[in-house]
This record gives C-alpha cells, sequence and structure tokens, in this order.
C-alpha cells in the first residue's frame, strides 16, 4: 500500500472522539499539549522524529572529490532535515549537529530547505522506512497498534505533518506514512 501525494496532502478534520480512539504520538518531555488522560488512548512519544534512536539511520553519501562517506543521524528528524538541502557539506554539518540534540533543535534555521509539500512528504517517507527499518523494536510496536489511526498532535500550528490541538485539523503527513510503513510490513 502507497498513498497518493494527494491522499498524503489532503487535510482533515478530527473529531474528539477520533482523537481519543487513536494511537496518538507526541514529542518527547513536551508538556504544552492540552489533553487529559480520559482523552487519549494510547501515547508514543518514542515514534517522534525528535527521539534518539537506539541504532542511528547510516547513508552513505559521495563528497565532492567521489569519496564515499559515512553519514550518521541520530533521530529521523535530522536524516529528513539532510535530504532538504543539496550540498554534501550541509548534510555533513546537520549529520554532526544530529548528535547534540538540542544543539541541533536551534540550527535548522542555518539552512536553505526545501520547502516544497511534495518533496517534504517523500523525504518523510524515506525517513520513516529508514528509521524502522533499522529500529526492530519500534516497528513492533507499530506492529502492535494494529489497525488504528495514528495522529500526532502539535502546538506549534505546522499543518502538514500533524493535525493541530485546538482546530483539530491537519493533513496528518507523517501519520499517514506511518500507517503506510505498519501496512506494508505486515
Amino acid at each position: 500500500m502507497q498513498y497518493s501525494m494527494d491522499e498524503l496532502l489532503k487535510e482533515q478534520e478530527y473529531s474528539k472522539e477520533e482523537i481519543r480512539k487513536a494511537t496518538l504520538v507526541m514529542h518527547p518531555n513536551d508538556k504544552k499539549y492540552n489533553l487529559s488522560s480520559g482523552e487519549i488512548a494510547y501515547v508514543f512519544e518514542e515514534w517522534s522524529n525528535l527521539t534518539l534512536l537506539e541504532n542511528p539511520i547510516k547513508v552513505v553519501e559521495l563528497d565532492g572529490d567521489w569519496n564515499e562517506i559515512v553519514l550518521e543521524y541520530r533521530c529521523s528528524e535530522w536524516y529528513y532535515m539532510a535530504q532538504r538541502v543539496k550540498s554534501f557539506a550541509e548534510k555533513q554539518v546537520i549529520s554532526f549537529l544530529s548528535t547534540w540534540y538540542w544543539l541541533a533543535m536551534k540550527s535548522r534555521k542555518l539552512f536553505d530547505l526545501d520547502m516544497d509539500e511534495w518533496h517534504r512528504a517523500e523525504y518523510m517517507r524515506n525517513a520513516i522506512r529508514e528509521k524502522f527499518n533499522n529500529n526492530p523494536s519500534l516497528a513492533e510496536k507499530l506492529l502492535a497498534t494494529g489497525d488504528t489511526e495514528i495522529i500526532e498532535y502539535t502546538y506549534w500550528r505546522d499543518m502538514l505533518f500533524w493535525i493541530d490541538q485546538n482546530s483539530l485539523k491537519g493533513k496528518n503527513v507523517l501519520w499517514k506514512l506511518l500507517e503506510e510503513y505498519r501496512e506494508n510490513c505486515k
């Protein structure tokens, strides 16, 4: 199964009941969500793209002299970010910064990132595949969710990958891709 780009980029509005029945993904150690314990069924922080991975994503890239260099990304967010830049040098910096979580979080404004939604969805599809292929224990937890819808809440209003916790609207692309990966693993 693979979502078409039109299906991925379609905005949806969720009801509180749908949220309560879904598997929710939230960012680690974040307390800015307006959910009570009675409003959620399952929450997985380790599926956040910002969670440090037990087994980093390793990618072989070619430097300017056509030498093969292995770049390592400690979280799938930074692998995703590296796909959005053009130069090998920028990919190297992103790989290096991904080893220091808080430094990496502040550095994303340093790069001229590809902002095209179609490209960003494809880059995220790659990041999810690499993350779960390299971390089988996370893939097992994903499979254990069965057929529940996966939704990530956000409070910073990025409507492409998540849904806004106040309006309950968003494209939810990241988690459609998680469901796609889960279905393909069955």
